[in-house]
């Protein structure tokens, strides 16, 4: 290796110790001392002239970076590699790693789920979606081990490993690799790979409690930290211990953005509400409306006077709850319709109540001056709990009919208020993340490795929930008949329209029980070193073979299963359920060539073998780069790579889902019928007048889906300026064929009624004779008169996506005898280019202006936002420390895809004294302005606001950090 090459290597790394050493005493590293190098730092009251200065060069030890398995001096590589240290993670103002990693830059996907988003499938899940290419298109590996997928799932396309189970207490550092990297590790590294380090070798002790909450309510959140460790001459011990109590957030409480009722969009200054969610008891074609009239008689709103049917509806909507008010289906119509509840939502958990439980040991022994055993293990477990409005919503389940009136629609909004609150549901999270093996060195030259690994995530969940034999029983009584198949009934005003509390709502629920599990097991050699030598330096080779075993299976209550024909079957709710095995070996081989004293060349390829029910035999992947250093200060890299990503375990063993769809608005009808569904008064009463019932089924064992791949390129250079600054400029891009996209309803009944017509909403020309919409008429079975009798949701594997963009970062670190030491750390990604094809011979679309609304838009955003952009500021003056963290996120198509709305900026800001030698006492102030997202107005339901950009406010937490 050249002298050169040390050089710039020293360089950045005097440039890091600087950065990361500017607040002595905040440093997690200040107080416990990695055993091997026991570096001191600089004392805090003196200034620091120059990198030289902070930290004077020393030999470093060799040690493997993300991106490759060779062992190598330097962090810059062929590959970026971003680096997110523990310290980093306390500088931004955050608890957990993924509200850091939620931050990050390449991150531009959109968000499913995570800690500050509740949802009714995956309560805490916290996903990465790098590039926009979807959840499971980064591989997430913990101290380079495979983690298992998270436990629930809410369908194949959320299925993914999330990160809301490593507490931040046992973390030293995060590496997120910018790039492809599948020969060198597999399936799933597509977009990037995430590796997770945890502490080890650690000597000292370290304990931080922590409270505080959002400025407007909700979010109150207690942490406490506890991390140490033990080193001795031939071995050490190191562990991590994290309690994290986190109140929930209401809808009731961010008022601000979350409106209801009368607040709706279009009905400011009007007293015409048309939000709330609705009681209402229509006939069989959804044309008019009955309502109880004080005598306790329905009437028929048709056959009535207006004034004596506006009477019987103020009437039973005041009977139902005092909280109902009769509702307009628009602003511009003239008589009410429906009873509204402004407070539905009130009590609606926008953040879940989260307790975790953590535990981490890591373990080292030196055998002999040749061999050293070692271990890891961490623990979680977590109770999240959450309210959700799902268990609120009555209707008829199916056709039925009344022996006065016919067939019939009903549907009531219950008030939680009046309940005591919806019911709670309940997840509890197992978590087991552990390794053991063997390392050490043959002959003075290679080093080998030799590990078995074991990943499981279990998850068990509970509920009041409603049950349709219960419901039915309880609204329409015993049936006295039958009408071509469905019930017959005869309906009593007063129970439809009648109040219902506490018990009458008890006769209707009963607990459902669900468990899953997620387990990955994996054996791993690794074997590496120098080959030979050249006249430019020596050879360096790494090759690994390993063998995994993953299962992965979602038990949902038998009652909440579509095939279950028991009459106590789970009213609005059906659970997904499904799983299997899925067995992969591989084998890899990389070698790092320095072809000049100034080029180096690195070559790797990767086989892998999977035993499923997929049509996925094995795959090949490859990859090359170069690294170019024509000065002592720069770096040139370039990189050519191809990944693969094996079918999500969902799309092939998720058992199928048969449902009756109450509620499906017929795009098309509406449409030939001249109504203009760009206009929000289209869309309206397409909804109110072309709504009807179909059978479908989604998924179902899919084992026509083969494997992806993927081609992806990098250019970029690396320049220290100066000691102390340094900045970066990649470019990047991702040509990916094959991806697995699921077929939602939305989507797929729009992209159909745009085939049979020719044109999109907005008049953009659709070819019906493309395979696209050949695609889509095969899911899609209408009759003689346009209406749907059955469709399915299912997989396909499109023709292709492709993507580009570039990544720039900036590092400057300057010190003063007056003001104290600065350092400024800056990151921005920013895509230029989304495209997607369907199927083969189809043209490829522009998904970049594209927004979520399959009726007015694509009906995928994969691209969240163009640009990401975030900064560090810190500083440190004696005892004091501070830091300021912000990031932006630029602009975002809205609903409708009409127009951008803006950018948004958030800023984080914390400070600290040392007290004493063990002592230090600081605040963190996140989202220091309480910003919140942009208002889309053309979002007409709730709750109005695009919750990507998340509802927590402004949050004051305050820190003690004691060394012992």
């Amino acid at each position: 290796m050249s002298n050169r090459y040390h050089v710039l290597q020293h360089r950045r790394l005097a440039a890091a110790i600087l950065v990361g050493l500017s607040a002595p005493g905040l440093a997690f590293a200040g107080s416990m001392t990695d055993a091997e190098s026991r570096t001191q730092e600089a004392p805090s009251d003196t200034p620091v002239a120059n990198a030289a200065e902070a930290a004077p060069a020393k030999t470093l030890d060799k040690v493997e970076v993300t991106g490759s398995r060779i062992k190598r001096a330097d962090m810059e590589g062929p590959s970026p590699v971003v680096v997110i240290s523990a310290e980093d993670i306390r500088k931004q103002g955050y608890s957990t790693i993924s509200e850091a990693l939620q931050t990050l830059t390449q991150f531009n996907g959109d968000v499913v789920a995570g800690e500050w988003n509740a949802d009714s499938s995956q309560p805490d899940a916290s996903f990465l979606n790098l590039r926009g290419l979807g959840v499971g298109y980064q591989l997430i590996l913990l101290n380079g081990k495979r983690m298992t997928e998270y436990a629930a799932s809410s369908g194949a396309a959320s299925t993914g490993v999330s990160v809301g189970s490593i507490p931040a207490a046992a973390v030293e550092r995060i590496e997120v690799l910018n790039g492809g990297a599948s020969a060198i590790y597999g399936s799933d590294a597509v977009a990037g790979v995430v590796n997770i380090v945890t502490k080890d070798n650690w000597e000292g002790q370290h304990l931080r409690i922590r409270g505080g909450g959002t400025t407007r309510g909700g979010g109150d959140t207690g942490q406490i930290q506890l991390s140490g460790g033990k080193a001795w001459d031939r071995g050490s011990l190191t562990y991590a211990f994290e309690q994290l109590n986190r109140e929930p957030i209401l809808s009731g409480q961010r008022g601000n953005i979350i409106r209801t009722g009368m607040n709706a969009p279009g009905n400011v200054g009007t007293n015409k509400p048309t939000f709330g969610l609705d009681t209402a008891l229509m006939d069989g074609g959804y044309n008019a409306n009955y309502w109880m009239n004080q005598a306790g008689q329905l009437i028929y709103a048709a056959d009535t006077d207006p004034d004596t049917a506006a009477d019987a509806l103020a009437y039973s909507c005041y009977n139902a709850d005092p909280q109902y008010f009769p509702m307009y289906w628009s602003a511009d119509d003239d008589l009410p319709a429906a009873c509204g509840n402004a407070n539905y939502y009130d009590g609606d958990t926008l953040a879940n109540k989260y307790n975790k439980t953590s535990g981490y040991v890591a373990a080292r022994y030196w055998f002999n001056d040749n061999i050293e055993g070692y271990g890891q293990a961490l623990v979680q477990y977590s109770k999240s709990e959450a309210a959700h409005r799902t268990s609120m919503y009555l209707y008829n389940a199916g056709s039925a009919y009344d022996v006065n009136i016919g067939q019939f629609e009903y549907w009531r909004a219950l008030n939680p208020n009046t309940m005591g609150g919806a019911p709670m549901r309940i997840w509890e999270e197992s978590t087991i993340s552990a390794n053991v093996g063997v390392r050490g060195t043959l002959g003075n030259r290679f080093d080998w490795d030799a590990s078995l690994s074991i990943s499981r995530d279990e998850m068990k969940s509970r509920w009041k929930q409603l049950l349709t034999d219960r419901v039915h029983h309880f609204l329409f009584g015993e049936p006295v008949g039958s009408v071509d198949g469905s019930p017959l009934y005869e309906i009593d005003p007063a129970v439809l329209f009648g109040p219902v509390g506490p018990e009458q709502y008890a006769s209707m629920v009963d607990t459902i029980r669900n468990k899953n599990l997620s387990q990955t097991s994996q054996a791993q050699v690794v074997f590496s070193g120098p080959l030979f030598s050249l006249p430019a330096g020596e050879v360096q080779m790494a090759a690994v073979a390993e063998a995994s075993h993953s299962k992965y299976e979602l038990r949902p209550d038998a009652r909440s299963v579509s095939t279950y024909e028991g009459a106590d079957r789970t009213f609005n709710h059906t659970g997904v359920i499904g799983g299997g095995p899925r067995d992969r070996y591989g084998v890899g081989v990389e070698l790092r060539i320095p072809v000049f004293s100034r080029l180096t060349a690195n070559v790797a390829g990767r086989w892998d073998k999977y035993n499923d029910i997929s049509d996925v035999d094995d795959a090949t992947t490859w990859q090359a780069s170069l690294e170019w250093r024509p000065t002592d200060n720069l770096l040139i890299r370039a990189s050519h790579q191809t990944s693969f990503m094996a079918p999500n375990i969902m799309w092939l063993y998720g058992e199928p889902v048969t449902n009756y769809d109450d509620y499906i608005t017929n795009e098309y009808l509406c449409r030939v019928n001249g109504l203009d569904l760009s206009t929000t008064a289209g869309m309206s009463q397409c909804g109110s007048q072309y709504t009807q019932g179909a059978w479908y089924v989604e998924g179902g064992n899919n084992t026509r889906l083969h494997e992806e791949t993927a081609t992806s390129n990098g250019l970029g250079v690396v320049w220290d300026i100066t000691d102390n600054l340094s900045i970066s400029a990649d470019y990047w891009d991702i040509d990916l064929k094959g991806k697995s996209q699921y077929l939602d309803k939305a989507t797929l009944l729009s992209a159909n009624s745009d085939c049979l017509l020719g044109a999109r909403i907005d008049g953009t020309p659709v070819d019906p004779n493309s395979a696209a919409c050949a695609l889509y008429a095969s899911y899609v079975q209408r009759d003689a008169e346009g209406n749907v009798t059955e469709y399915f949701l299912d997989a396909i594997n499109q023709a292709g996506v492709r993507t580009k963009g570039y990544d720039a970062s900036l590092r400057y670190a300057w010190a003063t005898e007056a003001l104290g030491n600065f350092s400024l750390n800056a990151g921005m990604s920013r895509t230029l280019d989304y495209d997607v094809k369907v199927t083969n011979g189809d043209p490829w679309e522009d998904y970049m202006p594209c927004s979520y609304s399959s009726t007015y838009s694509c009906g995928s955003q994969p691209v969240a936002f163009r640009t990401r952009t975030n900064w560090t500021l810190s500083w440190n003056r004696g005892a004091w420390a501070g830091s300021l963290y912000g990031y932006r996120n630029g602009a975002r198509v809205n609903y409708q895809a009409t127009d951008h709305l803006a950018s948004y900026v958030q800023w984080n800001a914390n400070l600290s004294k040392q007290l004493t030698d063990k002592l230090r006492l600081g605040v963190d102030v996140t989202n220091l302005l309480d910003e919140y997202g942009p208002k889309d107005e053309t979002m007409t339901w709730y709750p109005f606001y695009q919750n990507i950009y998340g509802i927590q406010g402004r949050a004051i937490y305050v820190n003690l950090d004691i060394t012992f």
